[in-house]
């Protein structure tokens, strides 16, 4: 999950998470190899796939059952909701991660989307666990989730499963973007998203997984042209550019939109705002975004890309508007 916003998710639903406070622990550093840091630029450099991980980015904890490896995860977190009815054990990971709780589950490597205290790293490192880093923050788009699908494919030992995810995703946003652009033939429509209402309006703007969504379905994000990544807009550039398609996710209260700026913008007045039908729609980059831009297509101009079958036969639903 993005880290701004589970960061702006968790203060709009208020959710405490609590960790197990000032603990002593020991471990044995001495019998162990010290770990490496693995990111998609380093790649992974050992032929043996690894058997028991932590993954304490939700995103990478779904793309792992998707590859068929779910097995080898021995640990997950609360923000885990792919697959459902996840029994992992919950690991304390934010603001940072519960280290003794990590070390009581014996892992090889520790999967994390944001980069946590060196310290912390240094730590796992010299317990003799991997550091894997999965970039979801800003500057996540469709090329990084493909690198990652197949950095976690080589990890698991699914490299061909991770290959025939990548390959699925590449088709089914070729037909997104197809029809995308025979429905936008005379002018595509703006677009904007409401991430949250705390302290600001909060939004996606361009170099952004979101913003990619609006790209390949032919919306114009009026957030682009003025941050990168996720931060709080001005009313006044709202109100200057009246999206004509808003978007927002379940915690902003749809009575936001009765006052300015949102009130007079041509979504409203065309009863073109909607609901995200699940809060990890727009708050996980991975493979599942397909799913999203084929939402977000369909209610800017009513029509549905057809998408291949998922190429991997899988107990749950992988689409996130049907299972969540």
């Amino acid at each position: 999950m993005n880290k701004t916003v589970k960061a702006a998710i968790a203060l709009v639903i208020v959710i405490a998470v609590v960790g197990s406070g000032i603990t002593v622990y020991h471990y044995d550093f001495s019998a162990k190899q010290k770990g490496t840091i693995i990111t998609v630029s380093s790649g992974y450099n050992s032929t043996k796939p690894l058997d028991r991980i932590v993954s304490l980015d939700s995103a990478a904890t779904a793309t792992i059952y998707a590859l068929g490896a779910y097995s080898k995860l021995v640990g997950g977190t609360i923000y885990d909701s792919y697959p459902p009815n996840d029994h992992l054990p919950n690991i304390t990971d934010y603001p940072s991660m519960n280290l003794e709780e990590i070390y009581n589950l014996s892992p090889q490597a520790v999967i994390a989307f944001a980069n946590y205290s060196g310290s912390q790293i240094s730590e796992l490192l010299n317990a003799g666990i991997d550091y894997i880093f999965l970039n979801s923050d800003a500057g996540s788009n469709f090329s990084l989730i493909k690198k990652q699908n197949t950095l976690l494919g080589k990890i698991t030992g699914t490299e061909g499963n991770a290959s025939k995810i990548n390959n699925w995703m590449n088709e089914s946003l070729n037909s997104i973007n197809s029809t995308a652009a025979r429905a936008s033939s005379s002018g595509e429509i703006t677009g904007f998203y409401y991430l949250s209402s705390y302290g600001g309006i909060w939004t996606a703007g361009n170099n952004s997984f979101v913003n990619q969504y609006f790209q390949y379905a032919h919306v114009k994000n009026i957030a682009a042209p003025y941050l990168s990544g996720f931060y709080t807009i001005s009313s006044a550039s709202v109100l200057n550019a009246s999206p004509q398609l808003i978007l927002l996710n379940p915690y902003v209260n749809v009575s936001s939109l009765n006052a300015p700026p949102f009130n007079t913008s041509k979504a409203v007045e065309d009863n073109m705002t909607y609901t995200i039908p699940s809060d990890n729609l727009f708050s996980q980059p991975n493979f599942r975004d397909v799913y999203a831009v084929q939402w977000v297509l369909y209610k800017a101009y009513n029509v549905t890309a057809s998408i291949p079958p998922f190429p991997i036969n899988l107990k749950y639903n992988p689409d996130p508007i049907t299972v969540g």
